[in-house]
């Protein structure tokens, strides 16, 4: 079961990550972006670290005694992405069609080929040019990559015993892994998309896994006081403004987003009711990945509309435009889980398990 702390904190950063390019489509042509703006994209390094200490929290258990089965694993994490994944990818590509049809020629590699890749969640591994269709995707993708590379994960989590190796661990993998991306690409690792995102969430999924175990072996954390909570989440978001003051590299924003994580399970672990356990808060945590994956939609048809009929031409206009967005997001996610994201993961696993039954069934049996 889920820590309702950590489902309510990323439906809010979910919505972060709308506000923020929101804000980037307003401002577009305008100059600069804010830097609060261009640090955001360290919230998705924060869902990859969640991810690790999510799937560490479920599936350690079956791993250490031995009943772990990759296969069925990676069918309950497809049935989770691709169906919805697939929806808003053909959404997009229905969109492009007709803006084509009606001249617009978009700036970014919407091919044939482009489009197989995004469909295969396979755009975050160089396959891709560029970001494509539904460009935040792509970290989609690179969770993907991560589940298929899990049993690697837990394995080189098993080497690591002791809470200091494993904050070694976490920051010296990072450290790695940032080294080699300036090297190879000339990038913070955070900044990292189509151009190796499946990289960049190695650091962050590991690191999720080994904070996890490091639960197990630290009561301190779980018993967490309330004022060293408070003073944990304060901190954390204190030291981030001033790295972003400092106009700091994005990756040295990475640690406290640990930092974050740790505290957020913590509190998940009180009986205490609290402010992240508010049903609005849980229901933002639900409908999460659905407002993810719908945003770029809902910004594409209401500024291309708008652009169209003359009615994005000043500041005034698309800041209108955008105040519309995340409610128009929130609208169309909780259609799109109601009607796509949990039928149709009801519809994978329904599949994947006739196809057990019948594979399993003995030969020349009716």
């Amino acid at each position: 079961m889920l820590l309702p702390e950590l489902v309510s904190t990323r439906g809010i950063a979910a919505v972060w990550v709308v506000l923020a390019h929101t804000l980037a489509t307003v401002l577009k042509g305008q100059g600069e972006l804010p830097s609060p703006v261009e640090y955001t994209r360290l919230v998705v390094d924060f869902f990859f670290v969640l991810s690790g200490f999510v799937l560490a929290h479920m599936y350690d258990p079956p791993w250490s005694e031995g009943r772990f089965r990759h296969g069925a694993f990676l069918i309950r994490r497809l049935a989770r992405l691709w169906p919805l994944h697939m929806f808003t990818l053909c959404a997009m590509g229905a969109i492009v069609t007709a803006g084509r049809l009606m001249g617009a020629e978009p700036d970014n590699p919407h091919t044939a080929y482009t489009f197989l890749v995004n469909a295969a969640m396979l755009h975050s591994t160089w396959l891709a040019p560029d970001l494509a269709w539904n460009w935040p995707s792509w970290s989609i993708s690179a969770e993907w990559c991560a589940y298929l590379a899990i049993p690697l994960f837990l394995m080189a989590a098993d080497r690591v015993r002791g809470t200091r190796l494993r904050v070694v661990a976490m920051l010296g993998v990072f450290l790695a892994c940032s080294l080699f991306s300036h090297w190879a690409f000339g990038l913070d690792l955070t900044s990292l998309t189509a151009d190796g995102g499946a990289l960049r969430i190695a650091p962050s999924f590991f690191a999720g896994i080994l904070l996890r175990r490091i639960f197990d072996d630290e009561p301190a954390l779980v018993a967490m006081t309330p004022r060293l909570y408070a003073g944990s989440i304060a901190g954390v978001f204190g030291v981030c403004a001033v790295l972003v003051a400092l106009n700091a590299p994005y990756d040295a924003l990475w640690p406290p987003m640990i930092v974050l994580v740790a505290a957020l399970a913590s509190r998940a672990t009180w009986v205490e009711p609290g402010l992240l356990r508010g049903r609005v808060l849980n229901w933002l945590g639900d409908i999460s990945y659905s407002i993810y994956l719908t945003h770029a939609i809902v910004l594409t048809v209401l500024f291309n509309s708008a652009e169209i009929l003359g009615l994005a031409d000043t500041l005034a206009e698309r800041a209108a435009l955008g105040f519309s967005v995340p409610f128009a997001t929130l609208v169309a996610s909780q259609i799109t889980y109601a009607w796509v994201e949990k039928p149709g993961r009801k519809l994978v696993m329904r599949i994947a398990e006739r196809g057990e039954r019948k594979a399993l069934r003995p030969a020349g049996a009716e």
